[in-house]
């Protein structure tokens, strides 16, 4: 009997255990998301608060709205996007993020942005949640006047003007002076306003003037106008007509005691008629004169240039203009007028004022002179140099007593250097000098034989 009793004991304790086994088993499955043993994701949830909720600026500036969300670690994994503001406003969320869960918002405006004031909402979404944050952007003004401006695109000859008409219109019965200019112009052009600045509703003349040597091209720049309450700008243009004709003179760049005289020629090159010559930006003490004024293009006038022994030594940049009614073009003369001896008879002009030539190798300059008188006297010249390895000497040129040739040589150990070629003329009363500039440089090295 206790063999039975033994046997059916250990069968009620299996019994007991299986159906233990089997509840533990339907526990875990049923914790771990029920039949299968496929768990869902873990949902997280967020908060979104934007600051400042509701701003104002000014057209043409700008503005920075900060998106938080909370817990900060999702700031990362959530899509930011705005909608309600006007196309004439740019969005845009700045890059990166801060570590406290905010990122910008960043806001954009124009000068001719409408004023008035715009609500805006923000999301922010990670694919399952979504939370939005209401924002009021208000525009103010950035001036109570508009400004306009006819014509859009007038073509201008070189060297001549064009007018536009400025429209100024006030918003409101109060106003301030509205200040006008003009800003961007390209080099060569200027411009004037009559009036210059307007109290109430009306236009102004805006007068651009083009110098001869502007690009010929179509040029843009803005018109502005400031009053107390702001500044509003406008862009405007116009369009350079080429000439059918240009200059050029053969003088190259001269260096001339005071006192002495220039003599070279304006070549009128291109298929105009006649073009009608003249000199201006000459300094005092300095005369040109140009023989004939009028030329048909492909053909010169002798251009002489004469100088004071009172004219200040220096440097000036002397133009002449041709003109004819496709429009105007300018030629320039670099002049450096050098001191000098008003007793010696004579005087110096040199030619080009610098040269750059490799060590080692030679160069020359045209040398001239010329005398109150007319009648050059004997002369000895010399030549010097604070240049190491530089020669120079003086040789008559074309059988012409005013002009000579000075032929400088350099040996390669002058290298990379800069300085000066000192000419001096000695006459019968006096002696008269004038210096060039010469720079070297060091020759690259032969080719490779290999």
């Amino acid at each position: 009997m206790d063999a039975v009793n033994a046997s059916q004991s250990k069968r009620a304790q299996t019994v007991i255990l299986s159906k233990t086994i089997f509840i533990l088993i339907v526990i875990s499955l049923v914790g771990c998301g029920g039949s299968g043993g496929l768990s869902t994701p873990p949902q997280f949830d967020f908060s979104m608060a934007v600051s400042p909720a509701t701003q104002s600026i000014v057209a043409g500036k700008g503005a920075s709205y900060t998106i938080t969300v909370d817990p900060a670690a999702l700031i990362g994994s959530v899509n930011l996007s705005v909608a309600g503001l006007p196309s004439s406003v740019e969005a845009f969320f700045e890059s990166g993020f801060d570590i406290n869960g905010s990122r910008n918002l960043g806001i954009s405006t124009t000068d001719t942005t409408p004023a008035g004031i715009y609500p805006a909402t923000i999301t922010a979404s990670d694919g399952t949640v979504t939370r939005t944050a209401n924002i009021s952007l208000t525009i103010v003004p950035a001036a109570d006047f508009t400004l306009s401006v006819t014509p859009n695109l007038p073509t201008v000859k070189a060297g001549s003007s064009t007018s536009y008409v400025v429209n100024v219109a006030f918003a409101g019965a109060e106003t301030t002076p509205v200040s006008l200019s003009a800003q961007g112009l390209p080099n060569g052009a200027t411009a004037s306003f009559a009036p210059a600045s307007l109290s109430a509703s009306g236009t102004s003349i805006l007068t651009l003037t083009t110098d001869p040597e502007i690009a010929d091209e179509i040029n843009l720049f803005d018109i502005v106008g400031t009053d107390s309450a702001g500044t509003i700008s406008i862009p405007a243009s116009f369009d350079i007509s080429p000439t059918d004709f240009k200059l050029d003179q053969t003088f190259g760049s001269v260096r001339a005691n005071a006192g002495a005289v220039l003599i070279g020629q304006i070549d009128v090159n291109g298929t105009s008629g006649p073009v009608s010559l003249s000199s201006r930006n000459l300094p005092a003490g300095v005369t040109a004169s140009i023989n004939p004024p009028v030329v048909t293009a492909g053909g010169f006038a002798t251009v002489t240039i004469t100088t004071d022994t009172a004219t200040v030594p220096g440097s000036y940049t002397l133009e002449f203009i041709g003109a004819d009614a496709s429009g105007q073009s300018l030629t320039r003369l670099p002049l450096s007028i050098a001191p000098t001896n008003a007793n010696a008879g004579f005087f110096l002009t040199a030619s080009p004022l610098d040269e750059q030539i490799l060590a080692g190798a030679n160069t020359s300059y045209n040398i001239g002179v010329s005398a109150p008188g007319g009648t050059i006297p004997q002369l000895v010249f010399s030549v010097s140099s604070n240049l190491q390895g530089v020669t120079g000497a003086i040789t008559p040129a074309n059988n012409n007593p005013s002009t000579f040739l000075l032929q400088v040589s350099t040996s390669l150990s002058v290298g990379d250097s800069a300085g000066l070629i000192t000419i001096t003329a000695t006459g019968p009363d006096g002696s008269q000098s004038i210096n060039v500039n010469l720079e070297t440089s060091t020759p690259p090295p032969p080719p490779d034989p290999s």
